[in-house]
């Protein structure tokens, strides 16, 4: 059965972030990486855990190209979600553990460092957008937000198939 192309860059996002090991050289080791159901039921929020939350895909016609048949552009949005659980006996200050998560965050999803906005062939660019923190509205835990940006093209007769 053929894959959707958002799909296949989403599960190439999944597989970099669950590369986050100090045994690849970062600070920590990632505890979960989810893409949460709609109930978001599989999502239990670990501390040092990234959900991937997948936006809209929005047309970019003034990426298309001519052809036959032409190749019809698209941007899909990802929030990758790191979450912090931090102790209330903690003694850093409080941004260390979510700049930590930023940096870990950003330097997964660009490697390799000369391809990382292919995302294995699927996409022709990527954008990665401002850091957001958040505290959970029960104080529970703190989110740090990365909004992704990826572009793609399709064959306009088939959404399936790659054009690049």
């Amino acid at each position: 059965m053929p894959t959707a192309i958002p799909e296949l860059i989403a599960a190439e996002i999944e597989a970099r972030l669950n590369q986050i090991l100090t045994l690849e050289d970062y600070a920590f080791d990632v505890t979960e990486v989810v893409r949460p159901t709609r109930r978001g039921e599989n999502w239990q929020r670990k501390h040092l855990g990234i959900g991937v939350l997948q936006g809209d895909s929005v047309r970019v016609p003034e990426n298309d190209h001519p052809g036959n048949p032409p190749a019809i552009c698209y941007s899909v949005g990802f929030d990758l979600v790191g979450v912090i659980r931090d102790s209330v006996d903690e003694e850093d200050p409080k941004a260390v553990n979510e700049n930590a998560m930023a940096a870990a965050i950003v330097k997964a999803i660009t490697v390799p460092a000369l391809t990382w906005h292919q995302f294995d062939g699927n996409a022709i660019n990527a954008e990665i957008g401002d850091t957001q923190i958040a505290l959970s509205s029960d104080g529970e835990f703190n989110a740090v937000t990365i909004p992704l940006r990826v572009i793609y093209r399709v064959s306009e007769n088939d959404p399936y198939t790659v054009r690049a």
